[in-house]
This record gives structure tokens, sequence and C-alpha cells, in this order.
């Protein structure tokens, strides 16, 4: 199976329960907005402490509610390449993506480069009645391991990412997801 048309249908599928979501969110409100970010505390080991909530009400008191989704895509595990990467995809779940490399450090300049192209930490690319922002909403680095939540970014932000491990001179890369629980498949 084609690495990209796999990456592009797990996005749309989780994206548009992503937008129904939002949608019976702001209908179950007075006020509320979808892809909210945050500046944590010191304590969170978040990328630069920031995170882009799913929908946030305001009514009276703010709560911060997250897409569970209802159906995830399942495949067979995929072996192949990225370039002269060795990849393997066992699970890919858009909004809980986690890389495993063997790099011993990661490019700090590209790492930042991808993630303010991707998590637009000002919204300088989002506009106004845009109804998604289309970035990831959270990145957790840790020695071997990336743990995304892409959110609402295009596939290109994980096919960049696969790129830049490429160029870091990663041999084997590894995708799967967090998440222990599995949602009805599709």
């Amino acid at each position: 199976m084609d690495v990209t048309a796999l990456v592009a249908r797990v996005r749309d599928h989780y994206v548009a329960q992503f937008e129904a979501f939002a949608n019976q969110q702001r209908r179950s409100c007075t006020r509320g907005a979808s892809e909210v970010k945050l500046r944590l505390d010191e304590n969170s080991e978040l990328y630069q402490r920031l995170y882009c909530v799913d929908f946030i009400k305001n009514d009276g008191g703010s709560e911060v509610i997250e897409l569970q989704p209802d159906t995830i895509l399942t495949f067979q595990k995929i072996n192949g390449c990225f370039g002269a990467v060795a990849l393997s995809i066992e699970h890919l779940r858009w909004d809980d993506v986690v890389i495993y490399h063997d790099l011993s450090s990661l490019p700090q300049d590209e790492i930042d480069v991808w993630f303010r192209r991707w998590f637009d930490p000002n919204d300088e690319r989002r506009g106004h009645d845009a109804s998604l922002s289309r970035v990831i909403h959270s990145l957790l680095i840790r020695p071997g391991v990336l743990s995304i939540d892409f959110g609402t970014a295009a596939p290109e932000a994980l096919m960049d990412l696969l790129a830049l491990l490429e160029r870091a001179r990663a041999t084997n890369i590894r995708i799967s997801s967090s998440r222990a629980e599995k949602p009805p498949v599709l």
C-alpha cells in the first residue's frame, strides 16, 4: 500500500469526525471554540509547553472537551522504506501517533522549524473564518520516541517529520499508537 495514500486516508477519516464533533460542541454551548492553544505550566513535558485543545466551552466556566473518535481505520502492518529508512507502520491513529526511531539525538533546529510550521504557535496561518486550524495539537519528545497528536494538520505534517528523521540519518522508524483501548473499527 502507498504510505502517502494511507496517511491521507487516516487523516481524512479522523478530521471528518473532528469536524462533526466541533460542530456538535458549538451547538451545545453559548460560548466555545475549537482548536484553542494553551501554554501549560513549567512541569509540562510537551514541546515548548504548548497544547491545542480540541474544544473549549466557556459557559460560566471553562471546560476542555477532547474528541474520542467513534471509529478508526485498521490495516495490516506495513513494512517498507521511506527513502533510506526502514519503515514499519503497525497502527496509525491521527490523534495518537507514536514514532520510534534509532537516532541518538534529534536535530533541534529542524524540530523547531517543523513545530513552528505545523503547530503555528501564533496562529499566523489560520484565517478568521476557517473552521479548522490545520495544526498539530501536541508534540512530546523522549529519547528514541516522538508522540504527536496531529490534530487537523495536513498529511504533509507526518510526511515532513519522516523526511526530517531521514535527513538526520535514522535507519529504522516504527509508527504505532499509545492507546490500549480501541474504538470500533471501520
